[in-house]
């Protein structure tokens, strides 16, 4: 902790925290841990500390009772460490949490051997066979989202099995924290991003999953044109439809949105679903949104094409979140999965078996297993 930190002094200029966000962050969270019912009294949390509307990760976990939390980061493109160390540090003082709060510059194996909740959030990551060796045997991993979005090579499931340590996701369809609707936002504010006005926006939507029938659905909801390829089921039409489609009627559209977190291959260049030539032979002022997807955007910028974000991430990240709304979805998410965590915890070290601590988890937090997706 920061010594002589004075409670209502200004805090250090961060990324995306604006002034007045760290009260109403701290209302949001209050609201999210009782509507959970989220008590990590007796508890040790690991995590990380970060910058935006991620700043605010770690207080919640402290907020909740949690007896410790320990807070790894890192230089990012976004900020310094030693920057996101005195954002965080001036905020656990203005949230009266600073003395079960440390921020840490590196991974120390006696903090995750201490620990019984450790997150897979951003700076925590890579959860390799060696960070899994300091935990101890009832310590628990939630995912700080759903199974089907883990990526590889960011945390060793096989050595956790081998450890017993119950590795969970977070569903983010469940009452009272329903966070899909935040993706149909979020893709609102990428097409003003854009430069399109969202009302009367005809938009040509790609994606497989819940993230592009999140979308589908807000859209929707509002009565905004969005014609939808994905996998053929719900109100999707099959990708296989969206070449002939697109060479007979996608003069008249405005904006293609990608939003697909399954297909590796290009959606748009050659062996996608349209060649570059025919998107913009057919409508050469389309725009292209990015949510979640691939294209050969290097061809794509090659030509001019208006993209956002301009650079976009490789396959399985978003590359425009719903933290583009402000801290909500963040604190929210955070809190359902720091949930997740206490029902795993509490059942381990109860003494439960790892698959008697999953199906109790399951039961009493919206936990979300491996077998969904």
């Amino acid at each position: 902790m920061a010594a002589g930190v004075n409670p209502k002094s200004p805090l250090p200029m961060d990324v995306g925290l604006a002034a007045g966000d760290s009260p109403r962050a701290r209302r949001i969270a209050e609201q999210s841990i009782a509507d959970l019912k989220l008590d990590l009294r007796g508890l040790v949390v690991y995590t990380e500390a970060a910058s935006g509307p991620y700043v605010f990760t770690p207080l919640v976990a402290a907020l909740a009772g949690a007896d410790r939390v320990f807070a790894v980061t890192r230089t990012s493109s976004f900020a310094t460490r030693e920057h996101v160390e005195a954002t965080t540090n001036a905020l656990a003082q203005q949230w009266a949490v600073a003395d079960r709060l440390d921020v840490r510059f590196e991974k120390l194996p006696h903090d995750v051997a201490a620990s019984d909740v450790i997150t897979n959030t951003g700076f925590v990551r890579p959860i390799d066979r060696a960070t899994i060796g300091w935990m101890k045997s009832t310590a628990v991993i939630p995912l700080m989202w759903e199974t089907w979005e883990i990526r590889d090579g960011e945390l060793d499931l096989l050595a956790c099995r081998e450890c017993g340590i119950v590795v969970l996701g977070t569903r983010e369809d469940r009452a009272p924290h329903s966070i899909y609707p935040y993706c149909g936002f979020s893709a609102m504010k990428l097409l003003f991003e854009l430069g399109l006005e969202g009302y009367r926006t005809r938009v040509t939507l790609l994606g497989r999953g819940v993230l592009a029938a999140s979308i589908h659905a807000v859209f929707a909801g509002i009565g905004l044109d969005v014609e939808w390829f994905g996998d053929g089921g719900a109100q999707a039409r099959p990708y296989g439809e969206f070449r002939r489609c697109w060479l007979e009627a996608g003069a008249s559209r405005d904006v293609l949105l990608l939003a697909d977190h399954h297909t590796r291959v290009p959606l748009v260049g050659e062996n996608g679903l349209v060649s570059c030539d025919e998107l913009l032979t057919v409508n050469p002022v389309v725009r292209i949104g990015i949510i979640s997807g691939q294209a050969d955007f290097a061809a794509l910028r090659r030509v001019g094409v208006r993209m956002f974000p301009e650079q976009p991430r490789p396959f399985g990240y978003m590359s425009y979140h719903s933290d583009a709304l402000g801290p909500r979805g963040v604190l929210e998410l955070y809190a359902a999965g720091l949930k997740v965590g206490e029902a795993m915890a509490r059942a381990r070290l109860a003494g439960c078996s790892p698959e008697e601590t999953r199906r109790r988890a399951l039961r009493e937090s919206p936990a979300m297993d491996f077998v969904r997706s």
